[in-house]
């Protein structure tokens, strides 16, 4: 594909700075930025964050861990190639970012600027969370990702749900706060989805009934 960069770096030998990206205040200026970012990145660099995130699932057991890398697989290499590719309609590239946009952007600038070999990777890792984010408004980890307990994030109703999403604060490096999933509610980790939907139309027909038909 025409979008990547096989040596892998920027000729400059430095990668660019989220603080220009901060500016940004609209969807299709922000993704025709990410996807100028992200010709920096070769596919050797996706491959490589796997195998690192893959290291540091060495000690999981291992069915877990393999649920695991197939979701990272679909957050890193599907989520940097829907990000390369997509293009917006003009009403939705006008669309405002939210202010919680530049925060993020600092807490790129902040991951990208550490001083290590792994800063590159980083801000790797934060262009596609931008786009995944910002672009589509969907969580960072994708829908079935898998949490200790047996539960997972969820799309419900036109609502995404996360297991954890209230305990980010927790997590190092976390995209949690700037996620659009809410934490999955009591009846997500104990009702099936067969049982939910019955609590979800029996609730509608209550909502309908009292507000509309008094």
């Amino acid at each position: 594909m025409g979008f990547w960069n096989r040596e892998g770096n920027s000729p400059s030998g430095t990668l660019f700075s989220w603080n220009d990206l901060a500016r940004i205040s609209r969807k299709g200026t922000l993704l025709s930025a990410l996807k100028e970012k992200g010709q920096l990145y070769s596919p050797e660099d996706l491959e490589l964050m796997l195998n690192r995130y893959a290291k540091k699932l060495e000690n999981v057991p291992h069915e877990y861990a393999e649920a695991l890398l197939y979701y990272a697989r679909i957050q890193i290499i599907e989520g940097y190639h829907r990000m390369m590719t997509d293009d917006l309609a003009e009403i939705h590239a006008a669309v405002p970012l939210p202010s919680s946009w530049k925060a993020f952007a600092a807490d790129a600038q902040t991951a990208a600027k550490k001083g290590t070999p792994g800063d590159r990777l980083r801000s790797l890792k934060y262009l596609i969370a931008a786009y995944t984010v910002y672009i589509k408004e969907e969580p960072v980890h994708p829908v079935g990702m898998p949490f200790p307990g047996g539960f997972s994030v969820e799309q419900y109703d036109g609502e995404y749900y996360c297991p954890v999403r209230a305990v980010w604060n927790d997590i190092d490096d976390a995209f949690c706060k700037y996620c659009p999933a809410v934490q999955s509610r009591e009846r997500d980790l104990l009702l099936s989805k067969n049982e939910r939907d019955l609590v979800t139309k029996k609730e509608k027909l209550n909502n309908y009934f009292y507000n509309f038909k008094g």
